[in-house]
């Protein structure tokens, strides 16, 4: 991830924690785990998508998204959780 070019974008993610280069890079915070929805209409390409798991540091693969519209994700476990959309 790019940190240099990432900007708190709390508009993008209906939890309000985003960190984001909008149409490239998207890290999302979900307190409570569940269901987030992401703004991705800055994006032109499809986005890989990545769920991180703070509690234990494991990453799931999930299918890769097309962006420009707002799309809904939901963690694919229980607890706190983390959202990673990039372009490959």
């Amino acid at each position: 991830m790019n940190l240099a070019n990432c900007t708190p974008q709390r508009a993008l993610a209906s939890t309000q924690y985003c960190l984001a280069d909008p149409g490239r890079e998207y890290v999302v915070y979900l307190p409570a785990g569940g269901k987030v929805t992401v703004d991705l209409s800055s994006a032109k390409e499809a986005l890989a998508v990545e769920w991180i798991n703070p509690q234990n540091g494991r990453r799931t693969e999930a299918p890769p998204v097309a962006g420009q519209r707002r799309r809904e994700f939901t963690a694919p476990f229980t607890g706190d959780a983390v959202l990673y959309l990039f372009v490959p």
